[in-house]
């Protein structure tokens, strides 16, 4: 049981950092919105913008054995769309799950999104502090 959802976070090297959350799924459009906009002064600079996002997400959870993973260039278990943000292009984007046997960018998802938008689109969008 769980609500799983990855989170990805493109880097400039072409190294995407996933973050995974077995109980993330819930609101997690609207969780991922807030995270980037509290990331907002540190869009430019990839490394913090991805810290304040994933320490955002995962909260006061930190200390527990379960519950949060992270993985480079791969997904873990699923049961959602997954958002990717492209700190090169300030972009959010949505993607499809696909076999993790396809060769792909990020292991287990399409390289081809759904949608895609600014991060400033998406805040505006998503988050609920702002609708």
């Amino acid at each position: 049981m769980g609500d799983r959802a990855n989170f990805a976070f493109k880097q400039t090297d072409t190294n995407t950092i996933v973050l995974y959350g077995h109980w993330a799924g819930h609101n997690m459009l609207a969780n991922l919105a807030m995270a980037v906009d509290k990331a907002r002064g540190r869009w430019a600079d990839e490394s913090y913008a991805t810290r304040i996002c994933i320490s955002q997400l995962v909260g006061s959870e930190w200390n527990t054995e379960t519950g949060w993973g992270m993985q480079v260039n791969s997904i873990s278990d699923n049961e959602h769309k997954i958002p990717v943000i492209n700190w090169g292009t300030q972009t959010f984007s949505l993607h499809e799950e696909a076999p993790h046997s396809f060769d792909s960018q990020i292991r287990g998802v399409n390289d081809e999104p759904i949608f895609t938008m600014s991060l400033d689109n998406f805040v505006k969008k998503y988050s609920p502090a702002l609708v």
